[in-house]
């Protein structure tokens, strides 16, 4: 992934519209993107831009990401419900942002809820706080 700059850009832009779903930007979601966004090599300040720009931006798109490989697509959306639940709680429109990205990206609600259920038993442990785009960005 290191190298599509078009799967890292729809990454980012992905994770950033999951944060407006719920009109409100915590500091825990500003960090975990800043996490996200250094992982792929984006500049802070761009991406504090974006967050700050972003309940204002008319121009960013509500289109769900679709990424070039499949294992992109599994990677984004567990770190999604990863960002949809930093504030202990999973909005409908979270979710329903979730989806359209899995049917967008050819994977299941099926997948989806799996993923879900996985997530929600293992929350508290270190597995749970690792970004997944750091395993691909070091195997890419």
């Amino acid at each position: 992934m290191t190298n599509n700059y078009l799967d890292r850009s729809n990454y980012v832009k992905g994770l950033l519209l999951m944060i407006g779903k719920d009109k409100k930007i915590t500091d825990e979601e500003r960090d975990f993107l800043h996490n996200v966004a250094e992982t792929l090599s984006f500049d802070k300040k761009f991406i504090e831009s974006a967050m700050n720009e972003l309940l204002e931006n008319k121009y960013l798109g509500n289109e769900p990401p679709v990424f070039s490989q499949k294992q992109y697509a599994e990677a984004f959306l567990r770190d999604a419900i990863k960002l949809a639940f930093v504030d202990n709680d999973l909005a409908s429109k979270e979710f329903d942002w979730l989806q359209s990205i899995a049917v967008s990206n050819g994977l299941s609600n099926e997948w989806l809820k799996n993923e879900l259920e996985h997530y929600l038993s293992v929350k508290h442990s270190h597995e749970s706080q690792e970004l997944e785009i750091k395993n691909i960005f070091d195997t890419a």
